[in-house]
């Protein structure tokens, strides 16, 4: 695999997508939506926290629409006893499912809004293990945040 260094900084990244109105991050993602979601998604198994997913096994699998072609692009997120990795159309069987537009993955996972939130407007759908599903973000450390002290 490439380099994974983020081009920026993940918490200049969160910032920047607070206060950046719906329609620029929209025009972003269609102008560079290979390259965020990519550097997203690359950056992934960084941000997982070891100590809350030490007994963990789970297929995590994102669709996130708005392509030009009306369709979306699906990504796996592999989480295995305190280890995270990804696979672009994956083929594995997905523990839970995320169905979710651009611009607000790209807010859920700067943390600038929170699943139940985007879950109870009918901004995201999730299919499969509901119980895992809304666990799964507390597995991540948003950007800004500390490791967690272990355990």
């Amino acid at each position: 695999m490439a380099d994974s260094s983020p081009l920026i900084d993940p918490a200049q990244y969160a910032a920047l997508v607070r206060n950046t109105p719906d329609d620029q991050l929209a025009a972003g993602l269609r102008a560079n939506r290979d390259l965020i979601l990519g550097q997203i998604f690359g950056q992934m198994a960084d941000h997982l926290d070891p100590d809350r997913t030490r007994e963990a096994d789970a297929v995590i699998e994102w669709r996130i629409g708005g392509r030009d072609d009306g369709g979306h692009d699906r990504y796996q997120v592999i989480v295995s006893r305190g280890t995270c990795s990804i696979e672009r159309e994956g083929d594995r069987e997905p523990s839970a499912t995320f169905t979710i537009g651009p611009v607000e993955f790209l807010r859920l996972v700067t943390g600038n809004v929170n699943g139940p939130e985007l879950f109870m407007t009918g901004r995201i759908t999730v299919e499969g293990d509901l119980m895992l599903a809304a666990i799964v973000q507390s597995w991540f450390r948003m950007p800004g945040q500390r490791a967690s002290a272990g355990a």
